[in-house]
């Protein structure tokens, strides 16, 4: 890997954390996981986004898969107040 693909990697997961910011609410619309997907429509608030792109989440019914941007389907649904008072609502 050369210097501008790691360089790119970590403004893209930088891009994520600030899209993402723990305490956001996300709604799950499809998951590509035949194993343990999560059921369209489960909603979820986001604990933090790893180092390799992939942002975890605690599900209301219990589960703590992450979701992986490009292969799974959500949306963002609310911000908590402290992201809000931050500027980061959009």
């Amino acid at each position: 890997m050369n210097k501008y693909t790691i360089d790119e990697e970590l403004r893209q997961v930088e891009r994520l954390r600030e899209q993402y910011p723990p305490g956001t609410r996300i709604q799950c619309i499809q998951m590509d996981d035949p194993y343990h997907a999560v059921a369209p429509g489960s909603i979820g608030t986001v604990d933090h986004v790893d180092d390799a792109g992939t942002i975890h989440m605690s599900w209301e019914n219990g589960s703590s898969l992450g979701l992986i941007p490009g292969e799974d389907h959500f949306k963002i649904i609310g911000r908590s107040e402290h992201n809000k008072s931050k500027g980061q609502e959009r």
